[in-house]
C-alpha cells in the first residue's frame, strides 16, 4: 500500500489527539515512554498507512467520507511533531531535561488545540509556505496542462464522494469550455497546491499563474468565481 495522495479529513484529527494525550500524559508524570511511543507512531505513519496501526484502526470504525484532504499538508505536520520529539528525546540524553519537556509540552499543547478545534496548525503552516511559493509559479508543468489557457481545472482524489457533483456544477458554468480533471493519485505534485480540501476547482491563466482556486464544500458561487476568473 503506498502513501495516499488525500486521506479521510478526521484521520489526521485521531492522529493529533492521541500524540497530544500521550505528550501530555509523558509531562504529567514526568515518563518518557510515553513520548517515544508517540514518536514511533507518527514515524510509521509517515511510512505510509500499511505501517501505521493508528491508520489500520481508524479504517475499521471510520465512515466514508464525503470530501478528503490533501495528504503533503498533514505529513509536514507530522514531520515537525517527530523533528520536535526526536529533539526533546536528544536533549533529555544530553542531560537537559527541561528544554526536553518544554518541547514535549508544545507538541501536546498543539496537537490537542489542533485535534478538538479540528485546525491543524502545521498544515496551515504548509499552505502559507507554499502560498508564498507558488505565487507568479507556472502551474502548468504540475497540474499536466497542455494547449492554450486559461484552463478550467477541478482537483479529484480516489473514494471522494463530493468530486463528481462537483465536476457536474463547474461543466454546468462552463457553457462548454473543457473542465480539466487532475487526479493527485496520479499526479501527487498537485497535492503542493495551496488547497485545503478535495475536490478543488482552480482557474490557471494562460501563463500558468493560480488565479482562483476554491476547495472543499464548493457552492454555486465558488464555481461561479472560478468560471467568471478564467474566462
Amino acid at each position: 500500500m503506498s502513501r495516499p495522495a488525500a486521506v479521510h479529513p478526521a484521520l489526521p484529527r485521531v492522529s493529533q489527539g492521541i500524540t497530544g494525550l500521550l505528550c501530555a500524559e509523558s509531562l504529567a508524570f514526568r515518563t518518557w515512554p510515553p513520548v517515544v511511543v508517540a514518536l514511533v507512531l507518527i514515524l510509521l505513519a509517515l511510512a505510509g498507512p500499511r505501517w501505521s496501526p493508528v491508520a489500520w484502526g481508524f479504517r475499521l470504525i471510520a465512515r466514508p467520507p464525503d470530501r478528503l484532504e490533501p495528504a503533503a499538508p498533514v505529513r509536514f505536520a507530522q514531520g515537525i511533531a517527530a523533528v520536535l520529539l526526536t529533539a526533546a528525546v536528544a536533549l533529555w540524553i544530553a542531560g537537559l531535561e527541561t528544554a526536553g519537556w518544554a518541547l514535549v509540552g508544545l507538541v501536546a499543547a498543539v496537537a490537542l488545540f489542533s485535534a478538538v478545534s479540528g485546525v491543524c496548525i502545521g498544515c496551515h503552516a504548509w499552505r502559507l509556505l507554499l502560498a508564498r511559493r507558488t505565487t507568479g509559479e507556472d502551474l502548468r508543468g504540475p497540474l499536466g496542462l497542455t494547449g492554450d489557457g486559461p484552463w478550467l481545472v477541478l482537483v479529484t482524489a480516489p473514494g471522494c464522494a463530493r468530486c463528481e457533483p462537483a465536476a457536474r456544477e463547474l461543466a454546468h458554468l462552463a457553457e462548454g469550455r473543457e473542465v480539466v480533471r487532475v487526479d493527485l493519485a496520479r499526479r501527487p505534485q498537485a497535492g503542493g497546491l495551496p488547497i485545503q480540501s478535495v475536490p478543488a476547482v482552480l482557474a490557471v491563466g494562460r501563463d500558468g499563474r493560480l488565479l482562483e482556486a476554491r476547495s472543499g464544500r464548493l457552492a454555486a458561487e465558488d464555481h461561479r468565481a472560478v468560471v467568471a476568473a478564467a474566462a
